[in-house]
């Protein structure tokens, strides 16, 4: 008997995750690979780094790729331009992925993982930022996701972005983070402040690794460094702001939220700061581990619409 298999992907701006199921939704393998915002990085990068999380997945499974599957979720970073979404498509039926698929903006699987019924707000905050809203009629709303030069506010681009800017002003001697500018030298390894030019501007270093210097700072507030602590207030008080405008324009005093995103992973105390400076009720708040575990749940759905 010929067994089906799903796909779960979850393509962000920092990685590609791709889960491997049954027809029954049961996880088999999981693979990883680089990032695949088509809108940031290109269309054939992103295909690159989709192609290799689909064929790590097979290989943590210990099976031979058996493509195309029965169905297929991509939960996409840059999914939301109608444009993306179609060459996706195209590109995962052409190549022969999966017989039926299925491209939707990332906050997708991240309320269908976290909120009881797919519904409420879905939270992201990792190299970019935004809130995506749905309501029980599939009404939608999104706020935020600007990108890097026009928003992202709230995300771990944006933290380490002001981080910089406070050590920089801090080695001139206009600000007095020396904590904060010790933490991020040391974290790239530089003897001085001057490197941080060099570092900075190389062409291959891009936001991705920018934006992972949030880790240190986040760590620094966990332990209660006045400079790391207000910055991350800042950062908690601009995610609030996006959760707090969606909830307004879906008329929702009380919301379900799913958090997703290494920001909001990496800090309780970021995540109580938002809960704190939201004014709706955010009932249940839960942080969303692997969003592709909500991809898989969407692809299971379109299996069981379609039959195998």
């Amino acid at each position: 008997m010929q067994q089906h298999f799903i796909l779960g992907i979850d393509g962000g701006g920092s990685k590609t995750t791709a889960l491997l199921a049954d027809e029954h939704g049961t996880i088999l393998g999981e693979g990883k690979a680089t990032a695949s915002n088509c809108q940031t990085i290109g269309f054939a990068p992103a295909i690159a780094a989709l192609t290799d999380a689909i064929d790590a997945a097979f290989q943590s499974a210990r099976l031979a790729p058996a493509l195309p599957v029965s169905a297929a979720c991509f939960g996409m970073a840059g999914a939301g331009r109608e444009s993306n979404r179609v060459q996706l498509e195209r590109w995962a039926l052409e190549a022969g992925i999966a017989r039926r698929c299925v491209v939707v903006v990332d906050a997708d699987p991240v309320l269908m993982a976290g909120t009881p019924d797919g519904w409420g707000l879905a939270l992201i905050s990792g190299t970019g930022s935004f809130c995506y809203g749905r309501t029980t009629d599939g009404h939608t709303v999104r706020v935020g996701g600007w990108g890097y030069l026009l928003g992202d506010e709230g995300s771990g681009y944006d933290l380490a972005l002001r981080a910089l800017r406070l050590a920089t002003q801090t080695a001139d001697g206009r600000a007095a983070a020396h904590t904060l500018l010790d933490a991020i030298l040391a974290y790239w390894g530089l003897a001085e402040p001057a490197d941080l030019i060099g570092y900075i501007y190389r062409p291959e270093l891009n936001r991705g690794a920018i934006a992972a210097l949030s880790h240190p700072i986040v760590a620094l507030a966990e332990a209660g460094d006045a400079h790391a602590c207000a910055l991350l207030e800042q950062t908690a008080c601009e995610l609030a702001r996006l959760v707090t405008t969606a909830a307004d324009k879906l008329g929702l005093a009380t919301t379900p939220v799913a958090l997703a995103g290494g920001l909001l992973g990496a800090s309780q105390r970021l995540r109580e700061g938002i809960a704190a400076h939201t004014k709706v009720g955010l009932e249940p708040l839960r942080y969303v581990e692997q969003p592709a575990r909500g991809a898989v749940l969407l692809a299971h759905r379109l299996l069981g619409e379609c039959g195998p």
